[in-house]
């Protein structure tokens, strides 16, 4: 099932658009959502980005919810931190943790 995004949401962009001048984790607002059948990527207009009187056509996977982008920079941030040697501990925990749930059985 495709995620869709509410209508007005605070999103941040998960690659760069250079067409427009943009960058990964430049900020916007969901102003119009274009449902597309399953086996199609949903589209959604974008307005904001400090360009007054633009909107901005993106695809879903163009976008992530803002919160959800500051929740993942927190975590990189952090990672980069670590030294080389507690990197390399934590990705491999983390391979681990993927790898059993992947096998466990949800209840």
């Amino acid at each position: 099932m495709k995620t869709q995004h509410p209508l007005f949401s605070q999103v941040a962009l998960t690659e760069d658009l250079p067409q427009y001048q943009l960058k990964q984790g430049d900020t916007a607002t969901i102003v119009e959502h274009y449902p597309m059948p399953e086996s199609q990527e949903d589209g959604y207009s974008l307005e904001g980005f400090d360009v007054p009187e633009i909107t901005i056509e993106v695809r879903a996977s163009q976008i992530i919810l803002l919160s959800d982008y500051l929740r993942e920079e927190a975590i990189l941030s952090k990672f980069r931190n670590l030294s080389e040697q507690r990197q390399q501990q934590l990705e491999e925990y983390l391979d681990f943790l993927l790898q059993k749930d992947q096998t466990t059985p949800v209840s």
